[in-house]
């Protein structure tokens, strides 16, 4: 049986409490000198706990050689900046945890461990309107933090750019029932134009749309991702060079013909000299196709997906943004049975896929 965190706490003051030092006592002008962090909870747990989130920035769980990292939903944070704050407030971090996992908002994620067990983590909110930290398996400690001051916009903004300078015309395309949502509210359903300043960097965000009418909007229709991408076309001198960088780093960037993604600071490079260059926000980087099915077979059952697929649908495929935790609803003969909040993510290889690894493709199973 779970149990809470107050009794964890008293249970500390039996076995063992390392206090983590207040966010003064590292190098003065790093990102943790923002943070007051919560006591150090040392336990080696095997049954899991819960720990009450509701106020807090940000929150780790570690184990072993892997951590995973929580942030709000509106952190517009990219995952290396986010990762770099709980290092430079966390020493174990820093100097022996190498893989780490970003959740945002509400969602399940397990501690990147490559060396033996891992914790599953799930965050949701309660009946009271609590937001909760759910961790079961083995973990060696967890943190939460607050800012100091300052919170994360609730909307992403593009960066400060003077609109004078040269200006292209790029066409933007979208997966299937999806949309591109820039920081000046603007919608995209593929194949328009956008006209851009070269040099200067853009804020965007995939959205899946409404699939009775094909729209996304902020009135019920469809659902926008929460990872914040960034956008900047340069003329080929430049993106030549950058590419060239890029190729030797291939675990933090992808490099194609006409784009560079950076998938640490999820910014996308295009080169505006290129015949036929556009903005392709591809699988993978961008949007993951989860297929929903039942344990116990899809006859006369379905699958909804809250202001996406509103009439449920049997044997349900559809695109959704990555990293995002979207509402999810299973149905049996159309009467609701189970309902989940599944954090889109990449397929891991594990399970139906792991001797062809798909990770394009992720499969979601109802306990029915």
């Amino acid at each position: 049986m779970k149990k809470t965190l107050s009794f964890l706490l008293a249970l500390m003051m039996l076995v063992a409490v390392i206090p983590v030092l207040g966010a003064s006592a590292y190098a003065a002008g790093n990102e943790a000198a923002e943070i007051a962090y919560s006591d150090h909870l040392t336990y080696n747990s095997k049954t899991g706990y819960d720990y009450d989130i509701t106020d807090s920035s940000i929150a780790w769980v570690k184990q072993a050689t892997g951590a995973l990292i929580w942030v709000p939903a509106n952190d517009t944070r990219s995952d290396s900046e986010i990762i770099q704050q709980a290092k430079n407030a966390d020493p174990s971090l820093a100097n022996a945890t190498k893989t780490f996992a970003v959740l945002k908002g509400e969602g399940t994620g397990r501690t990147p461990n490559t060396n033996g067990s891992k914790a599953t983590v799930t965050v949701y909110t309660d009946t009271d309107g609590n937001l909760i930290m759910s961790i079961n398996g083995a973990y060696s400690h967890f943190v939460k933090g607050t800012s100091a001051g300052s919170t994360q916009p609730t909307e992403p903004e593009d960066p400060p750019f003077s609109e004078d300078g040269e200006k292209v015309e790029i066409r933007i395309d979208t997966p299937k029932k999806m949309a591109v949502k820039f920081a000046d509210g603007t919608v995209y359903y593929g194949g328009e134009i956008k006209e851009i300043v070269v040099g200067k960097e853009y804020v965007f965000q995939m959205c899946s749309v409404n699939w009775e009418n094909g729209i996304y909007d902020e009135n019920g229709n469809g659902i926008c991702g929460t990872v914040v991408y960034r956008m900047k076309v340069v003329h080929a001198d430049e993106f030549l060079t950058l590419r060239e960088a890029a190729l030797n780093d291939p675990e933090r960037y992808t490099v194609k013909g006409m784009d560079i993604i950076d998938n640490d600071s999820k910014t996308i490079i295009i080169n505006c000299d290129a015949a036929n260059f556009h903005l392709e926000t591809d699988v993978n980087n961008f949007f993951v196709a989860y297929r929903f099915h039942f344990r116990n077979g899809d006859y006369n059952k379905q699958t909804g997906i809250k202001n996406v697929v509103n009439t449920p649908l049997e044997s349900l495929s559809v695109n959704l943004p990555l990293g995002t935790t979207v509402q999810c609803d299973a149905y049996k003969g159309y009467q609701q049975i189970d309902s989940d909040n599944v954090l889109i993510t990449l397929n891991n290889g594990e399970g139906k896929y792991a001797d062809v690894y798909l990770s394009s493709v992720n499969d979601y199973t109802w306990n029915h």
